[in-house]
């Protein structure tokens, strides 16, 4: 048996004990930290090692698809809400300093239309956007590599949106909690155990009242009660060395399927293209296929009139939900002891800070916020019985 080190020693025993050291949970620990909340976070790799990281960086207004289209599949008012969240979100995070990062740009990011009715959605956001009271731009031609291309139809702004690098940004976000985070810690099971939590994990038990889980994609492979409402698809990108090629701004393109921006010393990063292969890119595992770089590949060419030399590949799992919506919730049959915050739908940076407040707060006070969810508990399966 291999004994533990004093220096290694650790308590066992918390009020919270946060899942994940993402975006969202590192957010969740700065606000269990500021209310003064007895916890940790354990993490069974290392801080941000999933898609926090594994994304290209958009601090961006919005969701998954444009305004018009959000309004007419959540709601006009629920669209409205999400668009204001997401702009507080990065107003939080300019509060809390993220402006001081050296990778950190405010970077207008513009919803790109190549086909006419993108480009008709586009203008209905525009005018949806300006009537709830947004501040949007519009754009129909423009010198940079991507509108040059001749494939450009119209553009619709976001001016006040940023992008940075993310493993810069959960650095940042770590840093005044980092003695809360327990790394290379796998979490193997969650068991109520009368007024508290057991945490089994690689490392030995932990106890608390109260768990969150903030491991997106992976939280069904954890409690499979959120199976039916987390989807785990995997999203990749490719970096270009390509000097000289100037990008105006961060652009997201047929409906975000694909996205691409400047990324600093004549790199240009791109993702998408999982849409072509919707059915095999669905699952956990973040290695990169043929399918999809390839076709990464070509979209760059296409759209930069060029091709360039790929200099990095990689891939990361996010978490969708079954109504493209965040979930805060408790965990049914789990008596509001575990929680779960994520479901970002691939836009946990433009999401995640303010939302993990949100659960923190609703986890600890009850406070409901928009994207507060009540699951079902899974019915139980009838016994079978025989005939005496």
């Amino acid at each position: 048996m291999q004994a533990t080190s004093y220096w290694h020693a650790d308590a066992r025993e918390h009020e919270v004990i946060v899942i994940g050291a993402g975006v969202a949970g590192l957010s969740a620990s700065r606000e269990l930290a500021h209310r003064g909340v007895d916890h940790v976070v354990l993490e069974r790799g290392v801080i941000g090692g999933g898609a926090s990281t594994r994304n290209a960086g958009f601090l961006m207004r919005g969701a998954a698809d444009n305004y018009a289209a959000a309004c007419r599949d959540f709601g006009r008012q629920t669209a409205r809400d999400l668009w204001r969240w997401t702009e507080d979100n990065l107003a939080l995070l300019r509060d809390a300093g993220i402006e001081q990062l050296d990778s950190y740009r405010a970077r207008a990011s513009c919803l790109l239309a190549l086909q006419q009715t993108e480009a008709e959605q586009l203008e209905a956001s525009r005018d949806l956007l300006a009537q709830d009271g947004f501040e949007v731009g519009w754009q129909t031609a423009g010198d940079d590599a991507l509108w040059s291309s001749d494939l450009a139809r119209v553009g619709l702004i976001n001016p006040n949106d940023a992008v940075c690098n993310p493993a810069e940004l959960i650095r940042w976000l770590a840093a005044p909690v980092f003695e809360r985070i327990r790394q290379g810690l796998a979490v193997h099971d969650l068991e109520p155990s009368g007024d508290a939590i057991r945490i089994a994990t690689s490392a030995g038990d932990y106890c608390a009242k109260r768990v969150l889980l903030c491991i997106n994609a992976f939280a069904p492979s954890l409690l499979h009660s959120l199976a039916e409402h987390i989807v785990p698809r995997r999203g990749q990108m490719l970096a270009l060395d390509a000097p000289g090629v100037r990008l105006d701004h961060a652009y997201y393109i047929n409906h975000g399927h694909e996205y691409i921006r400047e990324a600093g010393d004549g790199v240009i990063v791109i993702g998408g293209c999982r849409g072509l292969f919707a059915d095999e890119e669905v699952g956990e595992a973040d290695h990169t296929t043929d399918n999809v770089q390839n076709a990464l590949e070509d979209f760059a060419a296409s759209t930069l009139s060029r091709r360039y030399p790929v200099i990095s590949r990689w891939a990361g799992a996010m978490g969708f939900t079954d109504n493209a919506l965040p979930m805060i919730s408790s965990v049914p049959d789990t008596a509001e002891q575990i929680w779960f915050c994520g479901g970002f739908t691939g836009h946990g940076m433009s999401l995640a800070f303010k939302t993990a407040q949100a659960a923190v707060a609703q986890m600890l006070d009850g406070t409901p916020c928009l994207f507060s969810r009540e699951l079902n508990p899974i019915p139980t399966p009838p016994t079978s019985r025989t005939s005496p």
